[in-house]
């Protein structure tokens, strides 16, 4: 009999974390490599001053983003050596359950 797989079942492997934690290095690549936009003077903005402060709010919104995007990337490689670990461990307590066998 064959179980049927709800849609909300996680499916996790080592590959798969290690895959998102490359994603999450390449983003967070990709929000270092972002600069702020340079000071233009326009007419709608009411001085320079405000453009400054909006450029470094930006700045530190990117680095929160940049650091949390990092801290992932970090967190899900770890738990995909802690899984391959723990699957492999598994296996071997698996494989010692079976016992020798008698003839």
């Amino acid at each position: 009999m064959e179980s049927s797989r709800l849609p909300s079942e996680l499916r996790v492997s080592d590959d798969g974390l290690c895959l998102e934690a490359s994603r999450c290095e390449v983003l967070a690549g990709r929000l270092a490599a972002n600069c702020a936009p340079t000071l233009a003077v326009s007419n709608w903005l009411a001085s320079a001053a405000a453009v400054g402060v909006s450029n470094a709010e930006i700045v530190a919104a990117e680095t929160r983003c940049m650091l949390r995007m990092q801290a992932t990337a970090a967190n899900l490689a770890a738990a995909a050596a802690g899984y391959a670990a723990n699957e492999a461990s598994s296996a071997a307590q698996f494989r010692a359950l079976n016992g020798p066998t008698v003839r």
